[in-house]
């Protein structure tokens, strides 16, 4: 199975967990690619990382913020004289506003630049906040440490939102995060662009148009995405045959499954899994 990190086993009875990154105090390196069940934000203030996120290389450098989400698949493959802070934070913190834009953000793959306003306010709440994890406090309900980091969270949120493109942020926008929440959770057995239309009370054109005016991308391409991603993972942590993860992500036609994954990817299940398997 998938390795998933828990936010209750790797650090027990915290809802949030702040490290300082910089020269003199290295965060230690995963070599493995895994999964969490908590949200992960990296202020880099300096430096570059190279990661894979879902079997996608995604590169940084300079100032900036990585978001990486529950569920996502990741492996951090270089950094170098990387500086700033890592923040793992349960879910229940991240108001439903802000994991709306964050949805965004990952699918657009949306990388925004911070100014040095931005730079300097992140940096003193999250220093403000380690001084005081430092000194003993804990992110209890009304604490002034919880305060900052919905704080931090809220501009981190903010950021990612203005940088967003307008399309993102309208109507269509607003449709299109609905769509993707739909597709997350019903890719194994709703295919269909008109299924998602009728669960949204929309017309399968008017569906489509928002979507590919948000992405670029048809719903149809959106579903096949979802699936070939979801593919992957199944592929990479599992010893199923391809034929029984066709069966479990809901299709029956086992060389159809085929054709369409080697036609999203450049490579078949087979040469995938012995890719990234070597």
């Amino acid at each position: 199975m998938i390795p998933v990190h828990k936010a209750n086993q790797l650090y027990p009875g915290e809802i949030a967990v702040l490290r300082n990154h910089c020269e003199a105090e290295q965060l230690p390196i995963i070599n493995y690619a895994h999964r969490d069940d908590y949200y992960v934000f990296i202020f880099m203030e300096k430096g570059e990382v190279k990661f894979m996120i879902d079997f996608a290389e995604l590169q940084a450098s300079g100032a900036g913020v990585l978001c990486i989400l529950p569920g996502q698949v990741h492996l951090p493959l270089e950094r170098t004289d990387l500086q700033g802070w890592f923040l793992a934070v349960d879910a229940m913190l991240i108001s439903d506003e802000n994991k709306s834009t964050f949805e965004k953000v990952s699918f657009l793959k949306h990388q925004p630049k911070l100014t040095a306003d931005n730079v300097c306010e992140l940096k003193y709440c999250a220093e403000t906040m380690w001084r005081r994890l430092q000194r003993g406090e804990q992110f209890t309900k009304n604490s002034v440490v919880k305060s900052l980091l919905l704080t931090y969270i809220d501009m981190i949120a903010e950021i990612h939102q203005k940088g967003l493109p307008a399309e993102a942020n309208d109507r269509c926008g607003v449709i299109t995060s609905q769509f993707k929440t739909l597709l997350s959770t019903n890719y194994k057995t709703v295919k269909s662009p008109s299924q998602y239309a009728q669960q949204l009370n929309l017309s399968p054109v008017y569906l489509n148009e928002a979507v590919k005016k948000t992405t670029g991308l048809n719903v149809s391409d959106c579903i096949r995405k979802e699936i070939v991603t979801q593919a992957k993972r199944l592929l990479f942590y599992t010893d199923m045959c391809v034929k029984e993860i066709a069966l479990e992500l809901g299709y029956h036609d086992y060389a159809y499954f085929s054709r369409m994954f080697t036609r999203s990817s450049t490579l078949s299940p087979v040469q995938f899994r012995r890719k990234y398997l070597k």
